[in-house]
């Protein structure tokens, strides 16, 4: 292992030395990669233009993460940024110096990357549902054409994302590959499952639980045999250069709690009455003035923050910051334009 690290902290000493120029698409790929912006900006666009393709968006994220958060435990991953001044794999010659940015000090295990894994799992969905919509509607040359160019797209974007990844020193080239390929497989996965789209709310709600309860009692466990899971989080305070960059929201308890608050989020928006009512209006004016007004509250729901102070007040007030996210796209927005909408056309009759 100190093998395949030192060659991926020499890889990431090269690409911070002969890709600066492109720093900043780096910060972008990084930035977009983030399930966050799946949840406040990609997932509202989705449900208001194709609404089964966006319920599985949140599922291939939610259970992604998920299993991503458990694998990080289980395989205990380094990241670069610490681990060249740990190693004793370079003895008593010095140690390549990587260079660390705002996003560069997550507190989480390395491997697999989070990063790669959901953007992959993401845009997976994203391109087998427009080349779904396409067969059906297209003729088969168009189709084949527009497979080539977005499995083009797909792979330039995930070496983007990967090498953004390296570039920051959050990990190893190896971790990024593995995020690869264990997202498409979760969202493969999911291309079977068809359940996901006419789930109860009780489904929702025992699934969240369940998901909670395996990862607290997991981590649990292992803390009772003496395995301390958290033991990246000392390691993060300690060599990350400026501890204004290490955030409670890389936690891996904040980002276990911000995906249960979204999937069962989810649950209560699709099946709440504003929900029911608003699927009378298919209009695209309707869909259109949905996705703006979606996106504009999600953006200033999306500015509220919350002290770290108290971490328990913290990870319950990230879980109902990201419930409410699906909930406004899915429920509260259309349900209160339907019924804008509806009321004054029923004054007018």
């Amino acid at each position: 292992m100190d093998l395949l690290h030192s060659s991926g902290v020499d890889l990431a000493v090269r690409l911070q030395a002969q890709c600066r120029d492109y720093e900043s698409w780096f910060h972008l790929a990084s930035t977009v990669a983030d399930l966050h912006t799946v949840y406040f900006i990609v997932f509202p666009l989705w449900f208001h233009l194709h609404r089964e393709v966006s319920i599985k968006l949140i599922w291939v994220a939610v259970i992604g993460d998920w299993l991503n958060l458990v694998l990080k435990w289980v395989l205990s991953g380094e990241r670069p940024y610490w681990w060249v001044h740990e190693t004793q794999y370079y003895g008593s010659m010095q140690a390549p110096v990587l260079e660390q940015f705002p996003i560069t000090c997550e507190t989480g295990p390395g491997s697999p990357s989070g990063h790669a894994m959901g953007s992959a799992g993401v845009w997976y969905v994203m391109v087998t549902a427009v080349l779904s919509i396409a067969a059906e509607k297209c003729s088969s040359v168009f189709t084949g054409l527009l497979r080539l160019v977005l499995w083009m797209v797909f792979w330039s974007v995930e070496l983007l994302v990967c090498m953004s990844r390296v570039y920051m020193a959050a990990h190893f080239p190896h971790q990024v590959i593995a995020g690869v390929i264990s997202g498409m497989i979760v969202a493969e996965a999911f291309s079977r499952v068809q359940w996901i789209y006419s789930a109860s709310l009780k489904k929702y709600f025992f699934i969240t639980l369940f998901l909670l309860s395996f990862a607290v009692g997991f981590y649990l466990l292992l803390k009772a045999l003496d395995v301390d899971l958290l033991w990246t989080l000392e390691k993060a305070k300690k060599w990350c250069v400026r501890s204004e960059w290490v955030h409670m929201d890389s936690t891996p308890f904040a980002s276990l709690l911000r995906n249960m608050g979204t999937l069962f989020g989810l649950g209560l928006g699709l099946h709440s009455p504003l929900f029911t009512e608003s699927k009378k209006s298919t209009s695209a004016p309707f869909r259109g003035g949905c996705i703006i007004a979606s996106l504009v509250l999600l953006q200033l729901l999306d500015h509220l923050n919350f002290s770290s102070d108290n971490a328990t007040r913290y990870y319950l007030l990230s879980f109902c910051k990201s419930a409410a996210a699906p909930l406004i796209a899915t429920s509260l927005v259309p349900g209160f334009l339907a019924h804008l909408f509806w009321g004054k056309k029923g004054k007018k009759h």
